[in-house]
């Protein structure tokens, strides 16, 4: 098995000596030995040497931002758009690039609070930060903004397997009440348009159609936490049949690999509550300033789930 990769913590000196090789590069690559060549040549007003550049390179092809395709080192698209921006700008970018690539774990701890908690910072990354930013409160923001990322990329793919898992779920249902002449009319319609306001469409097992918003946690145990947009929570209030449907990766007893499975499900009702308001009144700060809330971030007790799925059997009241 492949060990995972030691996450590169680069410097400000590195991240601004990979500025100057980015501009050396031309959209068709460069020739290896010119770049050497460039390297011992190139005026940084006494910055970065021969070695500093080298070091340069090596951060942008950890980063994914340039390959070696035969003599040539090439850069990416996104390093040709990056190339452009101002130098500071450049070592902002390319350092938010390597937090929010490498994922670490001291990283997406922060992304469910408005404080950053600089005791898990690295020291490297610290000092990166203090290199780059001035300001402590621009490292905060730096550092907050890189942890939702971090968490929305996380549960996105949460989200994937969360959507499948609940699929199959519905799936046995029905194949355990012996309806498997249903079995088509499962669907999953966020493929076709995830702004219906759910993911799948289900019959159970009496014939009633659900409408289940699909929703992976990855918080502690004992809680349960996801995003929820103004357009879910409007479908939510509305439909009797909509409710979400909470998945979490828990251990299989068997292999003890984590395995994606329902953790239960809400109602609207049972996270109304927890919703934001929008301001009282369309006239607040004289008619110059108006306000409504697109999504927020739900937490919750695992204690307030029902549990399996929201799909009844014939022989289950309604």
């Amino acid at each position: 098995m492949l060990s995972e990769p030691v996450p590169i913590h680069p410097s400000h000196r590195h991240l601004q000596a990979a500025f100057y090789v980015a501009r050396l590069l031309k959209p068709n690559g460069e020739p290896r030995h010119a770049l050497d060549r460039s390297y011992r040549s190139l005026a940084t007003g006494a910055l970065h040497d021969h070695r500093s550049l080298t070091e340069g390179e090596r951060l942008l092809a950890h980063a994914g931002l340039v390959a070696t395709q035969r003599n040539l080192v090439v850069p990416s698209d996104d390093l040709l758009a990056m190339s452009r921006l101002p130098v500071d700008t450049f070592v902002e970018a390319l350092l938010f690039k390597i937090l929010t690539d490498q994922r670490e774990v001291w990283l997406a701890q922060m992304a469910t609070t408005d404080e950053v908690r600089w005791e898990l910072v690295p020291y490297d990354v610290a000092t990166a930060l203090a290199s780059t930013f001035e300001d402590e409160r621009e490292r905060d923001a730096m550092l907050l903004a890189a942890a939702r990322k971090v968490d929305l990329q996380v549960l996105q793919e949460f989200g994937d397997e969360g959507e499948q898992t609940v699929l199959d779920a519905c799936r046995t249902h029905l194949r355990s009440a012996g309806m498997q002449h249903m079995l088509p009319d499962v669907a999953q319609l966020s493929l076709i348009d995830d702004t219906l306001g759910y993911d799948i469409a289900s019959p159970d097992a009496t014939g009633q159609r659900h409408r289940l918003e699909v929703k992976a946690t990855s918080a502690p145990a004992g809680w349960v936490e996801f995003f929820i947009s103004r357009n879910e929570a409007t479908v939510a209030e509305r439909d009797p049949r909509w409710s979400l449907v909470v998945t979490r990766r828990e251990q299989d007893p068997t292999t003890g690999e984590p395995v994606m499975q329902v953790a239960g499900w809400l109602t609207h009702s049972d996270f109304a509550a927890a919703l934001p308001a929008d301001p009282p009144h369309p006239s607040l700060g004289g008619g110059q300033l108006r306000g409504r809330w697109a999504s927020c971030r739900i937490t919750l007790s695992a204690q307030c789930l029902r549990s399996g799925l929201p799909l009844r059997k014939p022989d289950e009241p309604d």
